[in-house]
């Protein structure tokens, strides 16, 4: 190397501790900018270009499940820095090799800075999963200092501790107007929640209970799945339990293509033999094969063992309503009447029933006579009522049964108006859902806390025609 050559170095160095402030600042935010390039050939250091990240969402969670055998690979796992050693020549004199240790060894000290610098970045970076978030049970359910656990659903105390963190069931149920005899429905008034809303010329109920070991040794008539009822579970993070479902066909989206295409956790009592340990016929009050269905509820938790579902409650999917710790009034507003009207249009002229629910002063509790029948009365108490009004739309699947066509109610799940009603007042509200989530404002905006107690939600259509009205 001749004097010239190692003068050049010397003065490079040199020029570019001065312009730049320092070697370590220059060469992190020459890195920083262009991480793959060379970043300064006058030092020769290389760095090797880094391979793209070419994992997706899917692979990243399949490889957290331990069935993506392929590792990933990070940007910064590969090796990435390469000193080459200076070019053979003539043998230099001391004075050269004094310059040339100090070129060196001004080499070898940003090499050291680069490799902290990626160091920190392999630190920082090298995180090929997403992290999981550890729910607590306080974050979704809160104790009672002397009373123990809150029920989640109801607010009420007294909750098993055994269910601390676990998920709820949806159940769903018969509710054909045609068909009396199924009325009072098997375990209708030992759900937490029982939400009714439109399907197809009926309603249909969908059961809830926050603790699967709580659901009663008979849940039934046990039915076939629909959209809408799937999608409104999923808010509580739900395990959907159902006998059937509904089948996509034409411009209908039916509950075998929702199941699939949004990954819900589901169990078909169908599939199941009716020998009564899982599913069963219950014949004692009508011998019409699809309304003596029934779900036995005491083995409800081996059912979803066997399932293969998992039962570990996740807070980012469930909506944690918000409850008094003692019943209070809503309001000013009296409520001892209440009717409902799900809608005033369909495929043959109206959806035929009206809700009727009374308060009893007594109880401080509402109840309706909806569900009796000359079999019994169904003894339904709730604390609060909830009145849902959302977008709908009627959709017509064609040559369905015997060539003649069906019309479905779908819910859009968009949120809208609504009331509420407890302890013999009323207020009006908001609803949305909102990360996953059923959120719930009163007219002011601010969020509703319900009463502790069951609670019944009407799922009506706020563009055609839903509507609850106070009688006096």
């Amino acid at each position: 190397m001749s004097d010239k050559e190692l003068d050049e170095i010397l003065n490079q160095i040199r020029n570019h501790s001065e312009n730049e402030g320092s070697s370590t600042d220059s060469l992190i935010n020459g890195f920083d900018k262009n991480r793959g390039d060379e970043v300064d050939k006058n030092f020769d250091i290389l760095e090797e270009p880094a391979p793209a990240i070419h994992e997706t969402a899917d692979s990243v969670n399949t490889d957290i499940l331990g069935i993506n055998e392929k590792p990933l690979v990070s940007e910064f796992d590969r090796p990435r820095d390469n000193f080459e050693d200076e070019p053979g020549g003539k043998k230099p004199n001391d004075k050269k090799k004094k310059i040339i240790i100090l070129a060196v060894s001004a080499i070898v000290t940003i090499a050291i800075i680069v490799g902290v610098f990626f160091g920190i970045l392999n630190k920082k970076d090298d995180k090929t999963e997403p992290e999981k978030t550890t729910v607590e049970a306080t974050e979704v359910i809160s104790e009672d200092e002397e009373l123990g656990p809150i029920n989640p659903l109801t607010g009420e105390t007294g909750y098993s501790k055994a269910a601390l963190s676990q998920r709820p069931v949806a159940v769903v149920v018969e509710n054909e107007y045609s068909t009396e005899s199924v009325r009072p429905q098997w375990g209708i008034n030992e759900a937490d929640i029982l939400l009714e809303g439109e399907s197809e010329f009926s309603t249909r109920l969908l059961l809830f209970w926050a603790d699967y070991n709580s659901v009663p040794k008979q849940v039934g008539p046990a039915r076939s799945a629909r959209p809408p009822y799937i999608r409104f579970s999923q808010l509580f993070d739900c395990v959907f339990i159902h006998a059937g479902l509904s089948h996509t066909k034409g411009n209908y989206t039916g509950a075998d293509t929702v199941f699939e295409s949004e990954n819900i956790d589901h169990i078909n009592l169908l599939k199941y033999g009716e020998d009564g340990k899982y599913f069963g016929r219950d014949t004692s009050k009508t011998s019409t094969i699809e309304h003596t269905g029934y779900l036995n509820g005491e083995n409800v938790e081996e059912l979803i063992k066997n399932a293969g579902i998992e039962t570990k409650l996740d807070i980012n999917k469930f909506t944690a309503l918000e409850f008094n710790k003692k019943a209070k009034a809503l309001s000013e507003t009296k409520a001892n009447k209440i009717s409902f009207i799900w809608s005033d249009i369909y495929s043959s002229g109206k959806c035929p029933k009206t809700g009727k629910f009374y308060y009893v002063e007594e109880s401080k509790k509402y109840t309706t006579n909806d569900f009796d029948s000359e079999y019994g009365t169904a003894d339904l108490e709730f604390e609060n009522l909830i009145f849902l009004l959302d977008e709908t739309e009627y959709i017509v699947k064609e040559n369905y049964k015997n060539g003649q066509s069906e019309t479905y109610c779908d819910y859009k799940l968009t949120g809208g108006s609504g009331k509420i009603m407890s302890q013999g007042t009323s207020i009006d509200i908001n609803w949305s859902v909102e990360g996953g989530k059923l959120v719930i404002k009163d007219k002011d905006g601010k969020a509703v806390k319900l009463n502790p107690g069951k609670s019944y939600i009407g799922y009506g259509s706020e563009n055609h025609g839903g509507k609850v009205t106070i009688e006096e």
